[in-house]
C-alpha cells in the first residue's frame, strides 16, 4: 500500500494527539515485539505501556498516557479508545480480495434460469444452479457451489470451496470462509431393528446479516423449519452447528465448538474453543461458557461456567482447587486408616 504519514492517521482516525513528527511514514503494520522502522503497531498492555522505548515502530497509537516524551524516532498517538484506533487503522493494510474485474468468468458455471444482481463477481469453476439469487456486489470465489434456490444477500464474500446447498438463505455483508458447509443434512436417524434410519432432512438455513463462519464450519440444515444464525454473530473454523439450532445475534464461538441439534442459544453468547452443547439445551443471553465445557439442560441468562459437566465458574474455582489437594487427602486417608485399625488391634488385645 502507499505510504501514509501518523498525521494522515490522525486525519483518518478523527481523534487523537500526536506526540512526535507528524510526517513519520509507515507502510505496514506489525505487533510491539516485532515492529521496525516504518511499521505502525498499538500498545494495549501495561508492560508494553513501561517499555516503550523497546518498541521500534515508526508510529504507535496507545492509550492518553501522561508524560509522554517525543521519540527520535517514533510518533505516538494518544488516544480514547484503542481498540477502535486499531480496526479502523487495520482496515487500511487489508490484503486486496476481489482481483476479477469482470462478473461472471467464462470458466464457471451459472445457470440461466439463476439471478445475479449488479456487481457479482463469478470465479473460475464456481457453480450456480437453477434459481439461485445472486444478490448486488456479492463475490463467488473459485470451486463455491450455490445450490438450487439459495438465496446470496447483497454483499456476501464466498471464499473458494464454500457449499451453498438448495435452499439456503445468506443474508447481506455476511462473509463464508473456504471450505464452510451451510446446509448439509442434519443428524438425524431413528432405530429399527437393530438399525439406524435415515430421518429426511427437509428444512433450510438462514445465515443473518453481517455474520462470519470460519474455514471448514458446518451449519445443519433443520429436520424441518429452519436452523438460524443471527445477525452479527461469528462463528471460528470448525464449529459444527447442529440441525434446528436457533443462534441468536452477536455472537461468538471459537474453533471446535459443537452444538447439538434443537439448541437455543440467545444473544452475545461467548463459547470457549471445544465447548459441547447437548441436544436441547437452552442457554440464556450474555453467557460465557468456557473453554471444553459440557452443557446439558439450561444456561441461565448472564450465567459464566465452566467444566464438563459445567458448574459456574467460581464453584469450578473451588473444586479444581480441591482437586489439586487431593493426592496428599489419599495419602492422610490410608494413613488415617491404618491408625484406625492398630487402634481396633489394641482394643482387641493383639
Amino acid at each position: 500500500m502507499s505510504k501514509l504519514t501518523a498525521a494522515r492517521l490522525r486525519e483518518i482516525l478523527g481523534t487523537g494527539e500526536i506526540v512526535g513528527d507528524p510526517y513519520r511514514l509507515v507502510t505496514g503494520v506489525s505487533p510491539p515485539e516485532e515492529a521496525a522502522e516504518g511499521d505502525l503497531t498499538f500498545v494495549f498492555s501495561k508492560k508494553w505501556l513501561r517499555s516503550l522505548s523497546q518498541v521500534k515502530a515508526s508510529v504507535v497509537v496507545l492509550p492518553y498516557t501522561e508524560g509522554l516524551t517525543p521519540s527520535s524516532s517514533t510518533t505516538y498517538i494518544m488516544v480514547e479508545r484503542i481498540e477502535e484506533a486499531m480496526i479502523r487503522l487495520l482496515s487500511l493494510f487489508i490484503p486486496t480480495v476481489v482481483t476479477q474485474r469482470e462478473s461472471v468468468s467464462p470458466m464457471a458455471f451459472v445457470s440461466p434460469l439463476a439471478t445475479l444482481e449488479e456487481g457479482v463477481r463469478v470465479y473460475p469453476f464456481a457453480f450456480v444452479d437453477d434459481g439461485a439469487h445472486v444478490g448486488k456486489g456479492a463475490v463467488i470465489m473459485s470451486h463455491v457451489f450455490i445450490g438450487r434456490d439459495a438465496r446470496i444477500g447483497e454483499g456476501v464474500l464466498l471464499y473458494p470451496g464454500a457449499v451453498v446447498y438448495p435452499g439456503v438463505v445468506i443474508e447481506k455483508d455476511s462473509i463464508i470462509h473456504a471450505g464452510a458447509v451451510l446446509g448439509a443434512d442434519g443428524f438425524g436417524y431413528v432405530e429399527s431393528q437393530g438399525r439406524r434410519i435415515k430421518i429426511p432432512q427437509v428444512g433450510k438455513v438462514r445465515i443473518g446479516e453481517k455474520v462470519e463462519i470460519g474455514a471448514n464450519t458446518c451449519v445443519d440444515r433443520a429436520t424441518m423449519g429452519m436452523t438460524v444464525v443471527g445477525e452479527g454473530t461469528k462463528l471460528d473454523n470448525l464449529v459444527q452447528i447442529g440441525h434446528n439450532v436457533k443462534i441468536g445475534k452477536h455472537c461468538a464461538f471459537a474453533a471446535q465448538v459443537g452444538i447439538s441439534g434443537s439448541v437455543r442459544i440467545g444473544d452475545r453468547v461467548l463459547m470457549g474453543g471445544q465447548a459441547g452443547v447437548a441436544d436441547h439445551a437452552s442457554i440464556g443471553s450474555n453467557s460465557m461458557i468456557g473453554a471444553k465445557s459440557g452443557i446439558a439442560g439450561r444456561v441461565p441468562e448472564g450465567a459464566i461456567v465452566m467444566g464438563s459437566p459445567a458448574l459456574p465458574h467460581r464453584v469450578f474455582k473451588r473444586v479444581q482447587g480441591a482437586l489439586t489437594k487431593l493426592p496428599e487427602m489419599v495419602k492422610r486417608v490410608r494413613a488415617l486408616e491404618k491408625a484406625l485399625e492398630r487402634l481396633k488391634d489394641e482394643r482387641d488385645g493383639y
